[in-house]
């Protein structure tokens, strides 16, 4: 059967941008009919600390699926360095990561190839990098999924050099509509690989993480690039505006999977 006759599975990012405890908000994910979360890789401190290792247990006891964890992304630009010290912790870092989505049975870690303000061209340094954490990841069991930020072509470069089960990519909408808006070419040239999502809109300025459907994204031509086999979860990274946060966040998150819906429902009738 085509995977698009089949039901793509709703999630949404553990932070969506209300200040609540750990536990309340996945609560509220689960009530608003959301069947996964992922989870950003740091612990949380004020007002209620929580250790990052405890996390998945919780969203699991809440009767939720950990889909992946988002692991930290500051420095990671020297992934691609000349400078072997500066390439080896950050390799060491993901590394670690790596081993947490083990213990913790996870099967998926994003991570991002550059942050902000450094943003290398692609070098062969960057894919010696990636190779090392593959490796690792394919001992593992866990798939690595580069996300599409401010650069284009880093993501297409590691994809095109390294051929594994075990390294995808993750498709930021937001991120894409900025560097790339109508052309599809990541979608189009790699969607064999896409093993994650972060769907959210914004308005062709900044990276708003608005809902889609608050921004200009068009959606229609979205879907009509997504992959017939996906068979991941359709997940949301997005956050309320200043009217919407006004609100309650149990209205935010209806209004949330009703979005998110939407696009399924897109996705279904492509």
């Amino acid at each position: 059967m085509n995977q698009k006759m089949g039901q793509y599975p709703l999630g949404i990012f553990s932070w969506f941008g209300y200040m609540l405890p750990f536990k309340d908000r996945i609560r509220l994910i689960k009530e608003a009919g959301f069947t996964a979360t992922s989870i950003w890789w740091e612990d949380e401190e004020m007002p209620w600390p929580i250790k990052k290792e405890s996390m998945p247990q919780l969203v699991r006891d809440m009767g939720l699926i950990v889909e992946n964890i988002h692991v930290p992304f500051n420095n990671s630009g020297e992934l691609w360095s000349e400078q072997e010290l500066e390439r080896s912790r950050m390799i060491e870092s993901h590394l670690h990561w790596l081993d947490a989505c083990a213990k913790h049975k996870i099967p998926i870690m994003v991570m991002h190839l550059t942050e902000d303000g450094n943003h290398p061209v692609p070098n062969t340094y960057g894919v010696e990098s990636m190779l090392q954490l593959v490796k690792a990841a394919e001992k593992l069991g866990v798939t690595i999924a580069i996300e599409n930020t401010q650069r284009s072509d880093n993501v297409p470069y590691i994809l095109d050099k390294i051929q594994s089960e075990y390294l995808g990519f993750c498709y930021d909408s937001s991120h894409y509509f900025l560097t790339d808006k109508q052309d599809f070419h990541l979608l189009d040239n790699y969607g064999g690989r896409l093993v994650a999502t972060h769907l959210s809109d914004n308005d062709g300025i900044k990276d708003r993480h608005w809902l889609p459907g608050q921004g200009i994204i068009n959606w229609n031509e979205v879907t009509k690039h997504f992959p017939t086999k996906f068979s991941g979860y359709l997940t949301l990274e997005a956050y309320p505006t200043n009217e919407e946060r006004e609100d309650s966040p149990e209205n935010f998150l209806m209004k949330a999977h009703q979005r998110v819906t939407k696009i399924r429902d897109l996705l279904i009738k492509a």
